[in-house]
């Protein structure tokens, strides 16, 4: 069905970002951000489209990576990018011959999924990659304040024509699964590094005046499979993000530049599982983000035999 190496590998990780001053998933109503009582949140959706934007910005239009991403906004043809007159689902599958080929040229559906309808039947894959919404663990404050239009009323004076809202700081985390048993051989290797590259960059690249979240940490905790059979073993450890807090339980400030992150208790869960896990990758920068109580004696998490990788985000980005 697709050309490469599957994965065959279960995966738990932690995906961490950072606002300030910004607006990390505004809702359709008044686009403040999204919150319950004041608790800022963040769907999955958000992250997805930058993973998806990504893709399309970087790779197609090269060769024949045409039109690879599915779910993602097309121009009607010969049309101008502000018009905003976009293809519907069914214009965009004229683009392709059939389901076999979506899953073959697509890695936004190789890596999420997604509800499809070809042929006149309906089909649904349930993605290998799975994000959660995400929650801010450092007490982020909402601020709403008044904004005023560039041209004068018809009377000659300035009027104020709405509001915008944005966080002080939001430090978003969101848990992600990768569990190739979701379908058979779907999700390649090199989907996976995509996916990581993508999901740094892409968040960073995407840059407003309101939206201006980074990349700030990711880990992805590798599982061991001794499978022999299709099925690869999966063994989750429960919601990953909840285990981690800001240091001392104090909130950062804007004007800090490292997050001091208490990893204690994302630890104990870890030396809990020790004989299932293979190895955990972690991406950050030491100048952004400090892991407190993440002790690594040599290559390996202290008082386990878990190796333990720690890159720089620069590695993301070479081939």
């Amino acid at each position: 069905m697709t050309e490469g190496t599957p994965v065959r590998n279960y995966y738990q990780g932690i995906y961490l970002t950072e606002t300030i001053m910004g607006n990390p998933n505004g809702d359709f109503i008044d686009n403040s951000p999204r919150n319950v009582d004041g608790a800022v949140f963040t769907t999955d959706k958000c992250i997805k489209y930058n993973v998806r934007k990504y893709i399309h910005d970087t790779l197609e239009n090269f060769g024949e990576k045409e039109n690879i991403v599915f779910f993602f906004p097309r121009l009607i043809d010969s049309t101008n990018e502000e018009d905003m007159k976009f293809k519907t689902r069914d214009q965009v599958f004229e683009h392709f011959k059939n389901f076999e080929e979506i899953l073959k040229v697509s890695p936004d559906v190789r890596m999420f999924g997604g509800t499809f309808s070809v042929d006149n039947n309906a089909k649904q894959i349930y993605g290998p990659i799975q994000l959660s919404y995400g929650l801010d663990i450092n007490g982020a404050q909402i601020i709403r304040h008044q904004i005023g239009a560039p041209f004068a009323t018809s009377e000659g004076s300035q009027k104020t024509v709405g509001s915008e809202s944005v966080v002080d700081d939001a430090i978003i985390a969101y848990d992600i699964t990768i569990n190739p048993n979701n379908y058979k051989d779907l999700l390649l290797e090199d989907d996976l590094e995509l996916f990581k590259k993508a999901l740094w960059e892409g968040t960073n690249l995407r840059k407003t005046t309101s939206k201006k979240t980074d990349s700030k940490l990711l880990i992805l905790i590798k599982f061991k499979n001794d499978s022999e059979n299709d099925k690869v073993d999966a063994i989750n450890m429960g919601e990953l993000k909840q285990l981690i807090s800001i240091k001392g339980g104090k909130s950062k400030k804007m004007d800090e530049n490292t997050i001091c992150l208490d990893c204690e208790n994302l630890v104990k869960k870890i030396k809990k599982y020790e004989k299932y896990i293979e190895c955990i990758d972690i991406y950050c920068d030491s100048d952004d983000v400090e892991l407190n109580s993440l002790e690594i004696d040599g290559e390996n998490l202290k008082d386990t035999n878990i190796k333990v990788n720690i890159y720089e985000p620069l590695s993301l980005l070479s081939d």
